[in-house]
């Protein structure tokens, strides 16, 4: 009772005003949801391309860095080995202009095939002449060997070696090592960090195989091992740097969500890594968030006010509305009480909305309903291409026919009547059924048309409703498909049911009547012809596991089959010999 007065000493205006806000608060606490969400994962896809764009530039630098040294060095190299110069002198001028106009390294060392230091090209006195021994790992042979990058103070050097060859001889005979000042990608690695929108310098570094860091903004943070690091975790396994990759990823820091992008340099093993936390990344989450909870207020406040202010217009039109809408999700196709639907407001303009919604909705499943059980119904028989046609244009078939040139395939099962004593009826319908279904499946693989089943015998044809100008190719080719199905299927039959099942099968060309048979209220969209009766005669004339094919087929298919003629015969019912072709097996 103390519910239904505290009811009582509602208005109905609040009442609606509440009903609404209780419908709309909802809605926009969802489609907030949504625009955050949306926004939030727009977000991240540019955090994401913006992270790889900018890896991708740290990548091209250090390439374009590397392949700049690569060729000078090669040079140089040239330079030192080349016998068309005698004095040493003039070579080592050469050499060591090409040293200063690249400006990549301020030394040239040259080592002999054991790694033992020769001698050296310095621009400048402070310049270190290179390690005394070459290390093996540098000694390849390759067109270019890079070491592991090397601080020196603030710089960072990295390690270069190309081999020197007398005359293209393939063996090298020296190497030429220098050291590449990184000071341009150094540079490149920092500005990119600082600059907007990643503003640290810790957001763009390089880092090994072995998840160690190589350059980096910092450089005492080079050298430095990543490898129990999130990013690490979050790439999983141990991918390798020497295959081209480029992946973004989330990972926590600690308490701290990170967004990061890899890209390897495959050419020396090493990977471009940018970093950015999450929360950097989703700032403008926070503002969208207000602004939502905002827009929110202040509909829920305009609902409340447009329902105490419509209530008395509203109510009673709705509340037929609902049921009528409510009647509409259970499928009744009724209409909107008469009263209502001749308001010449929003509401009455509703109510003929959702009348004609009925009809039309009433009209398109008894047009969905129809052509479902047709396409149901013809499937069984065409392809999924003619289905749509017979869908599409119905009109084409209605009682009667027209002349077209098909290719008929009788496939029968040799010896059923044998099969049927020997078998309970269960098992042969069993072992029919899979027949027929594999049957269809081939013939419609093959765009070809099911017919009819002939107690154990399967008809079908090429070339009706559509036709094509391969369709005694792709009935050959179905024939022969149903063949080795037939042997497959043989092993499971014989070790389940101690049978096995052989085809005899006919193919022929020719002309037909072909359309829909039968009365107004029973179709049967079949050919008829005398071609129809050469392939019955074939298939039965056939032996065992054979394929007979008519000449008016071999003519079609033309040079693309394998066939045998099998010379003239007399089939039955016919007062002139056919001739005869086999399909080899």
């Amino acid at each position: 009772m103390t519910t239904v007065s505290q009811q009582r000493r509602l208005s109905l205006s609040w009442q609606v005003a509440g009903l609404v806000a209780g419908v709309t608060i909802p809605l926009l606490l969802l489609l907030g949801y949504v625009a955050v969400a949306r926004n939030r994962s727009a977000l991240t896809i540019d955090a994401q391309h913006l992270h790889a764009a900018l890896a991708g530039r740290v990548r091209e630098a250090l390439e374009q860095e590397l392949e700049r040294a690569r060729a000078s060095l090669a040079t140089v190299a040239e330079v030192l080995a080349t016998d068309r110069l005698d004095d040493d002198d003039v070579r080592f001028a050469i050499a060591t202009a090409h040293l200063r106009s690249w400006g990549g390294s301020q030394l040239a060392t040259v080592y002999d095939l054991e790694g033992r230091r020769q001698g050296s090209i310095r621009l400048s006195a402070e310049a270190a002449p290179g390690p005394e021994r070459l290390p093996p790992t540098l000694r390849s042979g390759r067109v270019l060997e890079v070491g592991a990058p090397i601080v020196r103070g603030r710089a960072v050097v990295l390690p270069l070696v190309v081999p020197a060859r007398v005359d293209a001889e393939r063996t090298p005979s020296f190497f030429v090592y220098a050291e590449l000042e990184l000071a341009r990608v150094h540079e490149l690695l920092e500005a990119l960090g600082e600059a907007p929108p990643l503003r640290s310098r810790d957001a763009v570094f390089v880092i090994d195989a072995e998840r160690r860091v190589v350059l980096h903004a910092d450089a005492p943070r080079i050298g430095t091992s990543l490898e129990h690091d999130g990013l690490t975790v979050a790439l999983g396994g141990a991918p390798s740097f020497r295959q081209a990759l480029a992946v973004s990823t989330e990972f926590d820091r600690g308490p701290e969500r990170m967004l990061a992008a890899l890209s390897t340099l495959p050419a020396f093993g090493w990977a471009v890594v940018v970093e950015e936390p999450a929360a950097h990344a989703y700032a403008t989450l926070r503002a969208l968030e207000l602004a939502v909870g905002l827009a929110v207020g202040v509909a829920v406040l305009i609902s409340l006010l447009a329902g105490v202010w419509g209530a008395r217009r509203l109510v009673r039109p709705l509340t037929a509305l609902v049921e009528a809408t409510g009647r509409l999700a259970r499928r009744e196709w009724t209409r909107v009480g008469p009263e209502i639907v001749r308001r010449a407001d929003e509401v009455g303009g509703l109510a003929r909305a959702i009348d004609t919604m009925s009809t039309e909705l009433e009209r398109s499943e008894r047009e969905l309903v129809t052509q479902t059980r047709v396409r149901t119904a013809l499937s069984r028989y065409l392809p999924a291409d003619v289905v749509d046609l017979v869908v599409k244009d119905p009109s084409r078939f209605g009682l009667g026919g027209e002349r077209r040139l098909v290719t008929v395939l009788f496939a029968d099962v040799v010896g059923f009547t044998r099969l049927a004593e020997a078998l309970p009826p269960e098992t042969i319908v069993t072992v029919l059924n899979e027949y027929f279904t594999l049957a269809t499946e081939i013939v419609h693989r093959h765009h070809g048309m099911v017919d009819k089943f002939l107690g154990d015998c399967v008809m079908a044809v090429w070339g009706v409703p559509t036709q094509h100008d391969d369709d005694a190719q792709q009935a050959l080719a179905a024939a022969e498909a149903l063949r080795r199905w037939v042997e497959v299927a043989n092993r499971r039959w014989r070790a389940k049911y101690g049978v096995e099942v052989q085809l005899a099968m006919g193919v022929n060309t020719g002309l037909v009547v072909a359309g829909n048979v039968g009365s107004e209220r029973r179709l049967e969209y079949t050919v008829i012809g005398d071609a129809v009766n050469v392939a019955a005669r074939l298939e039965a004339s056939a032996a065992p596991g054979q394929i007979l094919v008519s000449q008016t087929t071999r003519q079609a298919i033309g040079e693309r089959a394998s066939l045998i003629e099998l010379g003239e015969r007399h089939l039955r019912g016919r007062t002139k010999p056919t001739t005869v072709f086999e399909v080899r097996s």
